[in-house]
C-alpha cells in the first residue's frame, strides 16, 4: 500500500483536503492564541515566552477538545466545511483530547503529526494521532446549488 505522500503528489482531492486542514488550523491558531496573548498582555506577562508557550498550548488543546467533542468541529473546520468523525465507536471527549494533544506544542507537533500520518500506510487523510485514536477529518462538500429560476422555467416548457 502506498504512503500518503505518494498519493498526495497526484491526487487533487487529497491536496485540497490537506489545504483545507491547514487553513482550518491557521484559523484555530488565531482563535486560540490571540485571546491567550491578550489576557497575558493585560496581566503584564506577555513577554514571558515560557508562560505564553504553556498557556497557549493549554488553551489550544482545551479549545479543540471542547469544540470537537461537542460539535465535531472547531471554528476553523466550520469555515472550511470539515468535520471530525470517529472511524470506530463514538467521538468521545477522550478521543477529542487525544487527537488534540499535539496542539499543546502548537508550533511543532501538529506538523510532525501530519508528516507521520502521511508517511504511514492507511487513510492518507489521517494524521498519526487520528489513526491512533480512530478518528478522521472529512470534507463535507456542499450540495450543488439549485438552478436559477430561468433555467428551471426553460426545462419545464
Amino acid at each position: 500500500m502506498p504512503s500518503g505522500f505518494e498519493v498526495l503528489g497526484h491526487n487533487r482531492a487529497l491536496q485540497l483536503h490537506w489545504a483545507r486542514r491547514f487553513g482550518a488550523y491557521a484559523i484555530d491558531a488565531v482563535v486560540a492564541l490571540m485571546p491567550t496573548w491578550l489576557v497575558l498582555a493585560l496581566l503584564g506577562a506577555a513577554s514571558d515566552v515560557v508562560l505564553l508557550g504553556v498557556a497557549s498550548g493549554v488553551v489550544f488543546v482545551l479549545y479543540g477538545t471542547a469544540a470537537e467533542a461537542l460539535l465535531g468541529k472547531t471554528l476553523g473546520k466550520y469555515v472550511f466545511d470539515l468535520e471530525v468523525r470517529p472511524v470506530r465507536g463514538a467521538l468521545t471527549v477522550g478521543k477529542a483530547a487525544a487527537r488534540n494533544a499535539p496542539k499543546f506544542f502548537w508550533y511543532l507537533f501538529p506538523l510532525l503529526d501530519a508528516i507521520l500520518g502521511l508517511l504511514g500506510e492507511g487513510d492518507p487523510r489521517q494524521r498519526f494521532s487520528d489513526r491512533a485514536v480512530g478518528t478522521t477529518v472529512v470534507w463535507r462538500e456542499a450540495p450543488p446549488a439549485p438552478a436559477p429560476p430561468e433555467a428551471r422555467a426553460s426545462r419545464q416548457s
